[in-house]
């Protein structure tokens, strides 16, 4: 027979409700970590919109990466690396070669297709500016997302 006025029945019961509460809201493991890496196409600037990112869903679920008011040298590359983990995604703007050109501010065109159909948390990270800017994105075709980098 069961004593509901017992203290270990309370105890108990204290213990399950504990366990169900971390069963709920406990972390989920989101799997393996992914990785992509994609070269911007880079062209002298011709929007007055710097440190401007936006990300354009393709048909065939691919992402096209814009990017507007990159500080390069001529010769330099740039490119991106996106890390997907679960629903969150870190992309980093890294310069590839230096190079030792005359400077000039760049728009830059990458496609990632590291992507799947889903609605990411992106972090966006300029290592050339040191600029960052968070938001989120539906990979769905035709969406596109605009977002301004902060310092």
């Amino acid at each position: 027979m069961i004593d509901f006025n017992s203290p270990e029945f309370y105890t108990l019961a204290l213990v399950i409700a504990i366990a169900l509460v971390g069963l709920l809201f406990g972390e989920r493991d989101p799997g393996p970590a992914s990785t992509g890496i994609a070269p911007f196409t880079l062209n002298p600037c011709v929007t007055d919109a710097p440190g401007r990112i936006a990300l354009h869903a393709l048909d065939d679920g691919d992402v096209m990466v814009l990017r507007d008011g990159m500080p390069v040298n001529d010769g330099d590359t740039v490119n991106i690396i996106a890390t997907v983990v679960g629903d969150k995604v870190t992309i980093v703007e890294k310069r590839g070669v230096y190079g030792r050109g005359e400077p000039y501010s760049a728009d830059g065109t990458a496609t990632l297709s590291c992507l799947g159909h889903r609605r990411y948390h992106v972090r966006y990270e300029s290592e050339l500016t040191g600029q960052w800017a968070l938001f989120t994105f539906k990979n769905t075709a035709g969406n596109t997302v605009t977002s301004h980098l902060k310092l």
